[in-house]
């Protein structure tokens, strides 16, 4: 916590700095840099994003997702410089529609659902990390302003089913590998080319209660100048699971478009979760 509080006090430009410097060093790692690479080369994206551009952009969420947790509330939402479509689901809300917001592990994506908990109430979906001791921290850092965590389990899934039958907005990451062992239904459908493990949570939602889907793209500005944040409403989903799969990671894929050199491109998306039957071509 002490570090979190260290970071927040210091200027978004020197976390960068510092969060550049973490990135590179994990390409000392031989394992990290052929992850990296091939994952980049999986997407076409490796004549664009080089491996120390996709290794700075993890280093910076790290360390800009660490201060946002012991950060004031008005620094923040400050550094919040470009929001487009929000109007939209401010219509959807008005309406008394729910919203599903979808958000990938985009940039310091984490400033995006502290927005939206600055503007309407919201329940995100929260899986505690790894190490036990972080968790008090980050649920500080993210339960704050009109936001609520949930667990990533069939409690918190109960709850969020809830909030948007009652019109309010949920927040999901569409781009992590559901656990069947705690609720997370899934499907097959191809991620940039290749079969991925991906949610059908989202769309049952939003067939069961007619809410309207958003896609969130965040992205840093130019010289740690702060962060647009864009909202994309997307068409309904097909009825069919798998096709729905498909037109999701579709969403995700034109997110990643925005600046692929900010994606978690270290993050192990063709993962195959245990007691899953694996495709061909997927590999655990």
């Amino acid at each position: 916590m002490s570090l979190a509080t260290w970071l927040a006090r210091r200027s978004l430009a020197t976390q960068a700095r510092i969060g550049a410097v973490l990135g590179r060093a994990m390409l000392l790692s031989g394992g990290m840099r052929n992850r990296l690479r091939g994952y980049l080369a999986q997407a076409g994206y490796a004549d664009r994003v080089s491996l120390s551009q996709a290794a700075v952009g993890i280093g910076r969420m790290a360390v800009e997702t660490a201060g946002l947790w012991r950060s004031p509330d008005a620094l923040i939402l400050s550094r919040v410089k470009i929001v487009e479509g929000w109007d939209e689901v401010i219509a959807a809300r008005d309406a008394g529609r729910g919203v599903i917001f979808l958000s990938p592990h985009m940039a310091t994506f984490e400033i995006a659902s502290l927005f939206i908990g600055s503007q309407i109430p919201i329940s995100v979906m929260f899986r505690p990390p790894r190490v036990q001791w972080a968790e008090p921290m980050m649920r500080a850092g993210r339960d704050r302003m009109q936001i609520r965590s949930e667990p990533a389990e069939m409690s918190g899934i109960r709850a969020m089913l809830k909030a948007l039958r009652r019109g309010e907005t949920i927040g999901l990451l569409p781009d992590q590998v559901p656990d069947p062992n705690r609720g997370g239904e899934g499907v097959w459908a191809d991620f940039f080319g290749r079969p991925a493990f991906t949610m059908t949570l989202a769309q049952k939602f939003a067939k069961t209660t007619g809410a309207l889907v958003v896609m969130i793209g965040c992205v840093r500005l130019p010289n740690a100048a702060g962060y647009r944040v864009l909202f994309t409403p997307l068409a309904p989903f097909s009825d069919n699971l798998e096709t729905s799969a498909r037109e999701l990671n579709a969403a995700v894929e034109a997110a990643i478009a925005l600046a692929p050199d900010q994606f978690l491109w270290s993050y192990n998306r063709y993962k195959v979760p245990a007691g899953v039957t694996p495709p061909s071509g997927a590999k655990a």
